[in-house]
């Protein structure tokens, strides 16, 4: 961990010229490829609740609305990856291309990223347990829909909003190297040497 190592303050001309090298190299392509497969996925699971919505059972079944629980979970996730790092704060511009963002968006973006993979893994748990309901137990829908069917959307979104806001309640959303917004402590480059909640000259976010 290079902070572990230099304790001095780094200049900034050299961290611009160290963040350029990489911007330069890999992290504007990875930012583009990552953001666009993330639009595509937005498309694909709106397609798949359009579907749904023009099926004749519509929302009227346990199935299509275990899968649209799953739908909007991953349109969440796939939101917070599609802003080609708008969101992530300016502060760290010179590492990570197209920061335009601030602490706000950066909160924003971390809350959609882990409710909306919190859902999305929970809700396909929900899918497996309604599968093996009725091929090996042999439940009625009956049973389904009014004994099993609030706990299949309960945990999954109840376990995702608590753990989103417990990381929000925590300032467990920092930029990280990548762009994302899931650092449990803001460590930066540039605050190498600052100590923490004092703020570098020329940035907004207190280190630490």
């Amino acid at each position: 961990n290079l902070s572990r190592i230099l304790t001095e303050i780094i200049p900034s001309d050299y961290l611009y010229a160290l963040g350029a090298e990489w911007i330069d190299g890999h992290g504007k392509t990875v930012t583009i490829i990552f953001s666009s497969s993330a639009i595509v996925s937005i498309i694909s699971t709106s397609t798949l609740i359009w579907m749904i919505s023009r099926s004749p059972q519509r929302l009227s079944t346990t199935h299509h609305r275990i899968i649209f629980g799953m739908a909007v979970g991953d349109i969440l996730f796939s939101l917070s990856m599609a802003s080609f790092n708008a969101m992530t704060p300016s502060d760290v511009d010179y590492i990570v291309w197209n920061a335009k963002g601030n602490q706000a968006t950066c909160n924003l973006q971390g809350l959609m990223t882990t409710v909306g993979v919190g859902m999305s893994l929970l809700y396909s748990c929900s899918l497996n347990i309604y599968s093996l309901a009725i091929v090996k137990y042999n439940k009625t829908d009956y049973y389904i829909r009014n004994k099993m069917e609030p706990f299949l959307h309960g945990v999954p979104i109840a376990s995702a909003l608590t753990g989103g806001f417990a990381m929000l309640a925590t300032q467990g959303y920092n930029s990280e190297f990548g762009g994302g917004c899931l650092a449990p402590v803001y460590d930066p480059p540039h605050c190498i040497g600052i100590e923490d909640g004092q703020v570098r000259e020329g940035v907004e976010i207190p280190c630490g």
